[in-house]
């Protein structure tokens, strides 16, 4: 799970060679009615559930700015569950913000002066609303 905000953070222009270790948890989805809603309540588990801890090669200033840009809250798609998300692309992948596919919330912790910097919550109204509808 924490390779999806290597991605994100890739996507960004950060250097993820500079990461150091990297480890995260999501919750499990009960299985679905279909194929469609199994990939929404996978995809929400590591956007509103899942949680990710980072340790990098990189100063203080850098990673507080790193952390703001990192979680799923910062995309304009984020606060719906993804199967809603993807019917209201027609079913394109492509057309949902990319900056969207991060866990909800994430922790940076300086190699360097071992200060850590955090972002985002998991979010248990919209994985209700994705697990249970």
């Amino acid at each position: 799970m924490p390779e999806t905000g290597l991605h994100k953070m890739d996507a960004i222009g950060f250097d993820v060679r500079r990461v150091v270790s990297a480890e995260g948890t999501a919750p499990w989805p009960p299985i679905a009615r279909s194929d469609v809603r199994a990939i929404g309540r996978t995809n929400d588990c590591i956007l509103y559930g899942g949680q990710a801890r980072y340790v990098v090669r990189a100063d203080d200033d850098e990673l507080d700015a790193l952390a703001g840009r990192l979680p799923a809250s910062a995309s304009s798609d984020y606060g719906t569950p993804f199967y809603d998300i993807f019917k209201r692309y027609d079913n394109d992948f492509y057309k949902i913000d990319p900056m969207l596919f991060s866990p909800a919330e994430v922790w940076l912790t300086s190699a360097t002066s071992g200060r850590t910097f955090h972002a985002g919550r998991v979010d248990a109204d919209v994985l209700r609303r994705s697990l249970f509808s």
